[in-house]
């Protein structure tokens, strides 16, 4: 009873912000973006993660629509006290005491899943802990049953039916599952802790998983400021030493550009929201700075040596943070992308629509000619420019249009890591507007695909071909022989394949059935006629009443169709 109840107060609230913010109108209009982002952020975490799966339809969405759910934020008010720390002492059943020598009660930072407090462990040790909003999951769960629900209806919206709204619900649930537990969240924060830790000049919070639970995740305390801090700094103010914070803008953004490739194609795992309260900045006085000796065992008899890093760092370091949303690659999908950016590189159309064909699945009836004469229109516009000149996030969103236009569906993995890229074009826009993200996609790609190249399989793959090849060439003046006898006996025959076939027949039918129709209403209303004229003129008799009724219900028809054909032409 009250899970009906919370769905009824829960329905209530969504129809008021969206009455509020005019949602329906403006998202059906395309206007107003800020609007219906500040409602979606209203509405908390599940209307957040749709418009962030939304973000990358940019055949459905406006860029104004697309930027401004790309900046979809979810800082919500932070829970009492007392209510974290009766959550914590019952995942933990331990006091608060007992593990933390010192706990902050108010929380200097609260998201839609969860919020995170400063503590120090018993030890010593200063940690971050994050612990979800009390009755959140169930918070979610009664607006994704409400979105189930709703479905039907929302379907019969024009502008929706280009969405495959059972889909989104998939993807969102499978998302917000994932966000939600803290135990998944500490096994990919552990995962990249091991693959980009002192990266160069990366940093990422060490996990303590003897106090992760599925409601809490404890994270090493690493000191910092927001990049947006450096983003909003004037650009010739002095960052260290003579470095401007122009020049400092600039270090950052190709380290965060190369760190992002460097996690999609050397580690095939990659932080898929890295927006600038993800990301923090933090400065390294010259005592911190110094090389790190390094002890090395070698020889049959241990001997150790010790040597230091040949260089120092430069005295700033990026922080990773929140590890909820991450994107899996494995080998042959990055092989994929690795396809599609070289020969993108290279100028090779046809490669480039196969290689985007591998990373999608067909949803509806495809046509392969058409795919490829949209795919080459729009790619000769930019074959005449340098990489530098390139907008790979236009062109990825471009792209995407076509598949979606063309029936085809992205794998998902694809559609996180466009979200991501998206995501961090926008970072690195604000930081070095003249950094093309091309050329740096383009080196990490050809140093994959040199890393996976087997000299030695290959030249194996190429000699039996021809050597298959060798063996069906004496077969070859047979086979051109008998072609030619085929041909000059008349037995050959020629398969021609229409575009858009399937649609045609769907129209010739409909007007076959219009005809058949005319025919039989034509015929209805002749009978009927003659049935009243050769009734006797005294009373009416049972054939006289046969006509009418054949006039009657010719009549209710041609009405019926009438109204069809009217309601068709307002719906379109």
């Amino acid at each position: 009873m009250s899970q009906e109840i919370s769905k009824k107060k829960r329905l209530q609230t969504i129809i008021t912000v969206f009455t509020k913010y005019k949602v329906i109108q403006n998202f059906s209009q395309q206007k107003n973006p800020a609007a219906v982002r500040t409602a979606f952020e209203e509405l908390g975490p599940t209307f957040i993660k749709i418009g962030q799966m939304l973000s990358v339809r940019t055949d459905l969405l406006s860029k104004d629509y697309i930027k401004a759910f790309k900046s979809l934020q979810d800082n919500v008010k932070s829970d009492d006290f007392s209510k974290v720390k009766t959550l914590l002492e019952n995942e933990w059943g331990f006091a608060l005491t007992e593990i933390f020598s010192e706990f902050t009660k108010t929380a200097f930072a609260s998201a839609s899943i969860g919020q995170a407090h400063k503590a120090t462990l018993k030890n010593g040790q200063k940690v971050i802990v994050k612990v979800q909003h009390p009755g959140i999951i169930e918070a979610i769960n009664v607006d994704l049953a409400l979105f189930e629900k709703a479905i039907p209806l929302i379907s019969k919206i024009p502008e929706t039916s280009v969405i495959d709204l059972r889909s989104v619900l998939r993807e969102v649930r499978t998302s917000l599952d994932n966000e939600t537990d803290f135990l998944k969240e500490s096994q990919n924060a552990d995962r990249f802790y091991k693959n980009n830790n002192n990266w160069r000049e990366v940093k990422v919070p060490q996990v303590f998983h003897e106090y992760c639970t599925k409601k809490v995740i404890v994270l090493e305390f690493m000191p910092g400021k927001s990049l947006r801090y450096l983003i909003d700094a004037p650009k010739e103010a002095i960052a260290y030493g003579s470095v401007t914070n122009k020049e400092l803008k600039k270090k950052i953004g190709l380290l965060l550009v190369e760190s992002f490739m460097k996690q999609v194609f050397e580690d095939g795992f990659f932080h898929a929201d890295p927006h600038p309260g993800n990301l923090f900045l933090q400065m390294v006085s010259s005592s911190e700075n110094v090389p790190k000796e390094r002890v090395g065992r070698f020889g049959p008899f241990g001997y150790e040596a010790t040597w230091q890093t040949p260089k120092n760092l430069p005295p700033y370091r990026v922080i990773y943070l929140d590890f909820g949303m991450m994107g899996n690659l494995n080998n042959t999908l990055r092989g994929k992308l690795t396809d599609a950016v070289i020969a993108l590189y290279t100028q090779d159309t046809a490669a480039v629509a196969q290689a985007v064909l591998r990373l999608c699945r067909q949803e509806g009836p495809f046509d392969e000619y058409r795919f490829h004469d949209e795919l080459e229109e729009f790619l000769s516009e930019y074959y005449h420019l340098s990489l530098k000149e390139i907008d790979l996030q236009q062109v990825l969103s471009q792209v995407i249009g076509i598949c979606h236009a063309n029936n085809l569906q992205m794998d998902q993995s694809v559609t996180m890591l466009i979200k991501a890229f998206g995501t961090l074009e926008g970072v690195v826009e604000e930081l070095d507007p003249e950094l093309s993200m091309m050329e740096v996609l383009q080196n990490f790609a050809q140093k994959y695909f040199f890393k996976q190249f087997d000299l030695k399989e290959e030249a194996k793959r190429q000699g039996l071909t021809l050597f298959k090849n060798l063996r069906n060439l004496p077969k070859l003046p047979e086979k051109i022989s008998n072609a030619l006898d085929t041909v000059s006996n008349g037995k050959s025959r020629v398969n021609l394949e229409i575009n858009d076939q399937k649609q045609i027949l769907d129209r010739l039918e409909a007007m076959v059935n219009r005809i058949v129709i005319a025919v039989v209403l034509a015929a209805v209303i002749l009978s009927s006629s003659l049935l009243v004229v050769s009734s006797p003129d005294a009373q009416p008799s049972f054939v006289d009443n046969l006509g009418i009724f054949g006039y009657t219900a010719a009549f209710i028809t041609i009405l019926l169709l009438a109204i069809g054909y009217l309601y068709r032409r307002f719906k379109k």
